[in-house]
């Protein structure tokens, strides 16, 4: 497990991760939004540039649903970056669970991606891009084992919190008291 990340403590750096997941995602659903309010004239201007046998309303159909789909995944990774700062500030670990699962999906669409650019690469002038593909992948996979680290160290903190702890029954104990008739 690691215990630091590019030199932050692993609590600084799930509150910062956090924070730029936030930003970067509000923004997006914003601009998704925009997209979405204006998918006439970015489907009438894309019909006009492409030479494409979709027609207009084909190509608003198709561009709706892809900016849907994409503003349900920005505010879902919204949600779950905010749950990733205030599971590290309380530190819960289990609110760190919806951006390690968010990410984890992710991280496999982006190895199944890479495996489709390997297969279709034939030429030699695409070594470069895809070498700067892999350095991009295993960067997010280090980012990636931060955060799950700072999970597991949550999670041994809380295991090691919790014996402290008494349990409490909820039942009473009535047997050493006098009887009132």
């Amino acid at each position: 497990m690691l215990t630091s990340v590019c030199g932050m403590r692993l609590t600084t750096y799930g509150v910062g991760l956090g924070w730029i997941g936030v930003i970067f995602s509000f923004l997006a659903v914003i601009l998704t939004s925009i997209a979405l309010g204006n998918v006439d004239e970015i489907a009438q201007e894309m019909v006009k540039a492409q030479n494409t046998n979709l027609t207009e309303d084909q190509m608003r159909t198709v561009l709706v649903i892809i900016l849907s789909i994409y503003l349900a995944l920005q505010l879902i990774n919204l949600l779950s970056s905010g749950m990733l700062i205030v599971g590290t500030l309380k530190e819960r670990h289990l609110y760190l669970l919806p951006w390690l699962f968010n990410n984890g999906v992710a991280l496999i669409f982006g190895l199944i991606t890479q495996i489709g650019m390997f297969v279709q690469a034939s030429s030699s002038s695409v070594v470069p891009s895809i070498l700067i593909s892999l350095l991009t992948f295993a960067l997010s996979v280090y980012l990636y084992y931060g955060i799950y680290s700072l999970y597991k160290q949550l999670q041994r903190t809380s295991d090691l919190q919790r014996p402290l702890i008494p349990p409490q029954s909820s039942a009473r104990n009535y047997e050493g008291l006098p009887n009132n008739p």
